[in-house]
């Protein structure tokens, strides 16, 4: 806390003597400069010696030189600053003595002081407060959390699901606008994928809600089996990818990871079904135009299941 110097004439000495050093013997002077015809014994306080600069719209000081008389405060004051206060968190000091909130003034408004004794003719007078601060067009905690939960993290490595479909007894099942230039690279898991029958799975990429269809299809691919046998599943100049074998009672899991580069969909996959099918490959679909989406579908009958698709980067 900064503390303002007290001083007291020395008559004998001719000088200016620090309170502490000499008796008090008569009333104090609160001013910026030492008087000019001092008395023996005279007090003075000076009033700005070593006050700090203060940001005023966090701390506030208002200093007014009085003409005698008032019992209130108001307005601006010496420096042409407006009286401002945050009731409760004031102080008022006359000529450098603190006056106590409630007994020697009130002080509710935020912009005047009342109840003072009657003041004289060059009485000091300083309200000081620290000033309530309001941030502006800022969030709240509650709306950042919505912003954050509603916002993919595509800045992120990590997967990020784009979609879930679920079906029963479906021919085919067609998921659309998955591939973007959002991701780089996309996950698809087939999970508890049942059939009419035991039936190959296959899929074909589509362009703007429409299956690529003709020789688009180059995928090598295989199955074994249990018993260690192996079957050539790959197409060549297809119209179609077969990625995994359904069972009527088992569930069938297949995994396929894709990216996309201009208009081609390169991918690979791996699947197990409990009939003791496992099946692998990838490939590439070619395209007239950048492929955004899939269909899935059994050789022959329905097929139940989920489908879900992951992007990251």
């Amino acid at each position: 806390m900064t503390t303002r110097p007290g001083y007291v004439w020395d008559a004998t000495a001719s000088e200016w003597v620090e309170i502490g050093q000499a008796a008090v013997l008569a009333p104090i002077k609160y001013q910026t400069s030492q008087p000019s015809s001092p008395a023996t014994g005279d007090i003075w306080i000076d009033s700005d010696d070593e006050v700090p600069s203060v940001d005023s719209t966090l701390y506030y000081r208002w200093t007014k030189t009085m003409s005698g008389g008032e019992t209130s405060l108001s307005g601006t004051d010496n420096n042409s600053l407006a009286l401002k206060y945050t009731p409760g968190y004031e102080s008022v000091f006359i000529n450098g003595v603190l006056q106590v909130r409630g007994s020697d003034y009130v002080a509710t408004t935020g912009t005047t002081v009342t109840g003072l004794t009657a003041l004289t003719a060059n009485d000091v007078v300083m309200v000081e407060s620290i000033i309530a601060y309001s941030v502006g067009d800022t969030y709240t905690q509650t709306q950042m959390t919505s912003l954050l939960d509603a916002k993919s993290p595509v800045s992120t490595t990590g997967l990020v699901l784009l979609n879930t479909t679920a079906f029963t007894a479906q021919a085919s099942v067609s998921i659309d606008n998955v591939f973007t230039s959002t991701y780089n690279y996309y996950q698809l898991v087939f999970d508890s994928v049942y059939s009419s029958g035991s039936q190959a799975i296959n899929l074909r990429g589509r362009i703007n809600l429409t299956d690529v269809a003709g020789t688009a299809y180059d995928c090598p691919g295989v199955t074994l089996s249990r018993a260690g046998a192996f079957t050539n599943i790959g197409v060549n100049g297809g119209s179609a990818a077969r990625i995994g074998t359904t069972s009527t009672t088992d569930d069938t899991f297949i995994n396929a990871e894709f990216t996309t580069t201009g208009n081609n969909l390169f991918f690979k996959f791996y699947g197990f079904s409990a009939i003791d099918t496992f099946a692998f490959g990838g490939g590439k679909v070619a395209g007239a135009n950048p492929i955004t989406g899939f269909t899935v579908y059994p050789a022959s009958g329905t097929m139940t299941g989920t489908i879900k698709v992951y992007g990251y980067k």
